[in-house]
């Protein structure tokens, strides 16, 4: 084969992305190890809810809300929310019964856990490393 043929099958099998492997025979896109891992944020609510509205929301997307929600003292567990990601950091906001919401950033490769608390009014976001054990 020529020098000049062979330029020009690579540059076919470039252009079509064969060469590279950018793409499966299906023609989706292959995993390249640059793509991050999905990880879950668990969200717990936790003490101090009495029949409330609870609203939480990820980086400005709501995934969860509810209303009659209550703490199980039992266990002190009043429900708990999991969400998947693949972000270094989220924005993490509760509100309830439709008043201010808590808001923290959170590094859910480091702290895939938050305890939520709801104290004389006023809620607690609580990022941790390990799950906090039922009582």
């Amino acid at each position: 084969m020529t020098r000049l043929a062979w330029i020009a099958v690579m540059l076919v099998l470039g252009l079509s992305g064969q060469a590279c492997g950018e793409r499966s025979k299906a023609g989706a896109p292959v995993p390249t190890l640059e793509e991050k891992k999905v990880m879950t944020l668990r969200v717990r609510l936790g003490e101090g809810f009495q029949n409330n509205s609870v609203s939480v929301l990820v980086d400005g997307e709501q995934v969860y809300g509810r209303s009659g929600v209550s703490t199980d003292w039992t266990i002190s567990r009043a429900d708990s929310v999991d969400v998947k990601t693949d972000a270094d950091s989220v924005r993490l906001e509760v509100s309830v019964d439709g008043g201010p919401p808590a808001v923290r950033a959170v590094e859910p490769a480091r702290t895939p856990f938050v305890e939520v608390r709801f104290v004389n009014g006023e809620l607690q976001l609580h990022a941790l490393e390990q799950e906090p054990p039922m009582m």
